[in-house]
């Protein structure tokens, strides 16, 4: 390619790019809505160098307002703090949207962007040779499907937990450092170990006692009466745990749409996609299944705390002044909310 041919290409090359960094939307320049208003904070960070506080800002004005010129935006910070892989699937879903808007140009700057990252990126291989259906291997706090097991899948630099669990054995756990342009890292996971079971406690037998025991005194002042004191107690700690479910359950089911919709919008033809945008979409996915999963478990903790607690609140109580009510909110290592109510009825 000569000289002069280079710079009639490079000269619109440079415009597109110029477009797509301005503001997300086409609005009047004056209504400075909450995503411009980040646009601008982020730009001008962006201006100072300072990628890392702008990044943020982009990521929350894309979350208010979707456009290409955020989206473009966000995947060029994204590469200038080193994820790599997080900017080059988004480098690919904005040019999908590029295409589906018949932006030719747009996209091809798009796909150009995130084929200059491939070299790059690094990439994460899970091997499992331990075959318990019940085996659950996370990394970090991403739930891995058995499809992917043994699959090289794109990460960003850095350090990553691996961890396995499984019903009736050890937990295995390993800390991984995956380091730019690495390559292909593999962690192979282990069978793992039963846990042994916990040695039954020998029952001694009681001795006699060679004194006999006075009897003891009978306390003749009444109990005191804290009927009508549990139950609410109990109610309004249930209600705690029904509110907190719905509100875990509402954030998950927000962030399933999301995923879901950027996976529904990579390549929707499902003919000639790039393997990133493939990537991508499996990325998509695994992130829409585990905001799914979430969302079912935090709404049956809310449905199951609102239900105790107006059974508490409206079902006839007893006068027995010997009934006990105790409500305790629990939340389990999974992140499961529930609550244990106990007492005598």
């Amino acid at each position: 390619m000569t000289t002069r041919a280079y710079l009639r290409f490079a000269y619109p090359t440079l415009g597109l790019v110029a477009a797509l960094s301005i503001a997300p939307t086409a609005r009047a320049a004056d209504e400075a809505t909450p995503a411009r208003v980040l646009f601008k904070e982020a730009r001008e960070l962006v201006a100072r160098g300072d990628y890392q506080a702008a990044c943020p800002k982009f990521e929350q004005s894309l979350a208010l307002e979707a456009g290409l010129g955020t989206q473009f935006n966000l995947a060029d910070c994204w590469e200038h703090i080193g994820r790599t892989a997080s900017a080059q699937a988004l480098f690919v879903g904005a040019a999908a949207s590029a295409k589906a808007a018949g932006q030719s140009e747009r996209e091809q700057v798009l796909r150009d962007r995130a084929a200059a990252l491939e070299p790059r990126i690094p990439r994460l291989v899970v091997e499992v040779s331990d075959p318990d259906p019940k085996l659950v291997v996370k990394r970090g706090d991403l739930p891995l499907e058995s499809e992917a097991y043994g699959k090289a899948r794109a990460v960003d630099p850095g350090s990553y937990l691996i961890v396995a669990k499984a019903p009736g054995k050890k937990t295995w756990k390993t800390q991984i450092e995956v380091a730019a342009g690495s390559g292909i890292v593999t962690v192979e996971v282990p069978r793992l170990e039963v846990e042994a079971a916990e040695p039954a406690t020998a029952i001694a037998e009681p001795k006699p006692d060679p004194k006999p025991l006075a009897p003891a005194p009978v306390n003749s002042s009444p109990p005191k009466d804290h009927a009508g004191k549990g139950p609410n107690v109990a109610a309004w700690s249930l209600g705690g745990v029904a509110l907190g479910g719905f509100a875990v359950g509402t954030i998950m089911a927000l962030k399933y749409s999301s995923a879901n919709s950027d996976a529904k919008a990579t390549c929707p033809s499902n003919h000639d996609c790039t393997p990133q945008q493939i990537a991508f979409h499996d990325e998509r996915v695994d992130d829409a299944r585990s905001a799914r999963t979430w969302a079912f478990i935090g709404f049956g903790a809310g449905a199951v705390g609102l239900g105790a607690a107006a059974a508490l609140l409206f079902l006839p109580q007893s006068s027995n002044t010997e009934k006990a009510w105790v409500a305790t909110p629990v939340i389990a290592n999974n992140g499961v909310f529930g609550a244990n109510v106990s007492g005598r009825f």
